[in-house]
């Protein structure tokens, strides 16, 4: 028990000290791990077969979305130059992925400026961020999945309550308050 000095300084033996800083303890790690339960990355047990099929239909997914940007381009009555070389350039190989860097070939036969040129690189760009981003959110929400689905939340609670337990305490004795 730990001693409190009341108004009149008569010493009193008060039992509730150490629980209150126990119970922060314990509701500060049981908060943490809980937390964690989402913060720390999947193991490769969480990582199975499953998961990389689900994985790769995310991409393949993903890059069906590059359709949505190429078909509002399609649909425009009036097309910029750059805009029908990419709609070539996409109608040529549809199932390639667009790259910058392949570019020499269409602007050839496109005859773009140099403003023609930055643009057709600009709607490949935004076009492939689309898809990137696209990815990203889809793998990042079924990653978040997974660790709800595979991960318990009373262990990661359990845990850190133990912990938050053990580290109230350490703090009442190294404070030299635990009597």
């Amino acid at each position: 028990m730990s001693r409190v000095e009341s108004i009149n300084n008569a010493r009193v033996e008060s039992p509730y000290s150490v629980f209150g800083s126990i119970s922060k303890g314990i509701a500060g790690g049981a908060l943490l791990g809980y937390a964690s339960k989402y913060m720390l990355p999947l193991s490769s047990a969480e990582m199975d077969k499953e998961y990389y099929h689900v994985k790769s239909q995310i991409r393949e997914s993903a890059k069906d979305l590059k359709g949505l940007p190429i078909d509002a381009i399609r649909a425009l009555e009036e097309r910029t130059p750059a805009q029908d070389a990419f709609i070539k350039m996409v109608d040529s190989e549809p199932d390639r992925v667009l790259k910058i860097a392949d570019l020499r070939k269409v602007i050839k036969e496109s005859k773009l400026n140099q403003e023609g040129v930055k643009e057709l690189k600009n709607i490949i760009a935004q076009v492939n961020e689309k898809s990137r981003n696209s990815t990203k959110h889809f793998m990042r929400s079924y990653n978040a999945a997974v660790k709800e689905m595979k991960r318990p939340t009373i262990a990661f609670v359990t845990v850190g309550a133990v912990i938050g337990f053990f580290a109230g305490l350490a703090h009442k004795v190294i404070a030299g308050q635990l009597d």
